[in-house]
């Protein structure tokens, strides 16, 4: 008999930037039909047990995930863990500092809007968040609430872009820490969306440090992206994952949800080939 299941493994909660909380999200996910998820929420795992106890409740399987932004020269790149211990101290402690580091980004974006006579309370932004650090998004919510903008859209564009007086550059891990980190958690390192930013020279330095495989399938990869992607990963011996990006703020994300999956057989051949490796 055919496995029908499917799988999404690139998903958001409100842990980082995105809409939903991870019970909220694992409903929709069950209701899109859905049966693996993994909750990759930026830089941080707090939304992992209560996602795990919604899934139990539902039936469904939760993968361990995280979304690491990495830098690689002067580009930003994001690498998607899988598979980890999520109690692993090494982990929880890289984890622990680089939120310490997205606090003091957060507070030096309020102290440049304060200078460009954009007033905006720290209270007012956490408002928006319901609880992880606070990030561009919630500071883009906050701007609209208060009048600022008229839009998301507009708040990103009038105040946050890199050239906007709001903005303050993300702290990133190079690749190698990244990699080695969730490596030592047990876990296994993937290319996020490569589609949207990978150079050649990019590419050359995450395989150095240890890439074990690269996202096929997302909803920026065009037919041509998924299949040069997925040659890509067999003439480099890649693992292959796949998912919706799913935020929840923008009006396509709920049709995104269950149409970008991979087959649920695929994780398990994912979580078999982690156990080879390990043993």
């Amino acid at each position: 008999m055919f496995d029908l299941r499917r799988a999404d493994l690139h998903l958001h909660t409100r842990c980082s930037d995105g809409l939903l909380t991870p019970a909220e999200l694992i409903d929709r996910a069950c209701e899109a039909g859905l049966y693996c998820v993994a909750i990759t929420d930026h830089d941080t795992i707090e939304g992992l047990a209560e996602a795990e106890q919604a899934a139990a409740r539902r039936g469904m399987v939760v993968v361990p995930g995280v979304e690491l932004s990495v830098q690689v020269d002067d580009e930003e790149v994001h690498l998607l863990g899988y598979f980890f211990d999520p109690a692993h101290p090494a982990l929880n402690e890289a984890l622990k500092a680089y939120q310490e580091a997205r606090v003091q980004r957060f507070e030096a974006m309020l102290e440049r809007l304060q200078e460009a006579g954009v007033s905006l309370a720290a209270d007012q932004v956490r408002a928006t968040v319901g609880y992880g650090v606070p990030g561009r998004p919630h500071v883009a919510q906050a701007l609209v609430a208060a009048g600022y903008a008229t839009s998301y859209t507009e708040a990103f564009q009038r105040y946050l872009l890199p050239d906007g007086p709001g903005y303050v550059p993300k702290p990133a891990w190079t690749a190698a820490e990244a990699v080695a980190i969730l490596h030592e958690a047990g876990g296994i390192a993937v290319l996020a969306h490569p589609g949207e930013h990978l150079r050649d020279r990019v590419f050359r330095v995450l395989l150095e440090a240890g890439l074990d495989g690269v996202e096929v399938i997302h909803p920026s990869h065009s037919y041509y992206l998924v299949q040069h992607y997925r040659q890509v990963a067999r003439d480099f011996g890649l693992l292959e994952t796949g998912g919706s990006d799913y935020h929840g703020h923008r009006a396509r994300d709920d049709a995104l949800l269950g149409t970008y999956t991979i087959p649920y057989p695929r994780v398990e051949r994912l979580r078999q080939t982690l156990r080879v490796r390990s043993a």
